[in-house]
């Protein structure tokens, strides 16, 4: 790891989906730089990883609970006594599901953890970090949000984020937040595993437009969790309401 130059230091962040992926690697590179982290995930074995670790502070909830949400909010209020930044990452996909094999079990399901968990979230938390004078609020969307090669549930629900994003960004601009999207393209993650199930056969079509495309649109976690850096940091004070596409390319394909 190259030298870290304290970015966040004395900073304060809740990071979900920290126990894999984009969410690991966050909670990786914002301890690094000197922030305290409540790292979240909803899977004791791979929270476990942040156990005796400097400046993180693993919690065991469900995003999609509210009473989860209130607990992980009041562990930063109680141990640090401000909260300067959130990450919402934890998400899973619908699996590509087509409109008309999608019940609303699926529907909900996606909607719930995608975009409700989200909002409750924000909700919950801005009070917070308004008394502490602001902060700023990444949540993580998807090339789908702009394109309509994905299943129904999964790209309402990171259009929908957007919308939100926007909102708050207008809303609470002038008390100090800044609320912004990032749209990945593939990345590497196990959010599949996580969503259940196996792939609907129409995910092949898509698998065909990716492979179609001439650019290299894979990326690694690590380079998300860079993003959600910048976007937490004081370089990106005037940053606020935008959406900004992490995806190699693809959504100009």
């Amino acid at each position: 790891m190259s030298e870290m130059s304290g970015r966040l230091a004395g900073k304060v962040a809740i990071v979900t989906g920290a126990g894999n992926g984009m969410g690991y690697e966050t909670v990786k590179l914002f301890s690094a730089e000197g922030a305290s982290v409540i790292a979240v995930d909803y899977r004791e074995t791979d929270l476990a990883k942040w156990n005796d670790t400097d400046r993180v502070v693993p919690v065991l909830a469900d995003v999609t609970k509210m009473e989860d949400i209130d607990r992980i909010v009041s562990e930063a209020e109680i141990r640090f006594d401000r909260l300067d930044a959130i990450c919402n990452i934890a998400g899973i996909n619908d699996l590509n599901y087509p409109l008309l094999d999608t019940d609303d079990n699926r529907w909900d399901r996606v909607i719930d953890l995608d975009l409700k968990a989200p909002f409750r979230i924000c909700r919950r938390a801005i009070p917070t970090m308004i008394r502490n004078g602001g902060g700023s609020i990444v949540n993580i969307g998807s090339y789908a949000a702009v394109r309509g090669n994905h299943g129904p549930s999964y790209t309402a629900a990171k259009s929908g984020l957007i919308g939100l994003s926007k909102s708050i960004a207008f809303g609470y601009g002038k008390e100090g937040i800044r609320c912004n999207v990032i749209n990945p393209g593939g990345t590497r993650t196990n959010i599949g595993e996580h969503s259940g199930g196996q792939y609907h056969p129409a995910g092949q079509n898509l698998s065909k437009i990716i492979q179609a495309m001439p650019v290299n649109w894979y990326l690694n976690p690590d380079e998300i969790a860079k993003v959600c850096l910048f976007l937490c940091s004081d370089d990106s004070m005037r940053i606020n309401g935008a959406v900004l596409a992490v995806d190699g390319g693809m959504a100009v394909c």
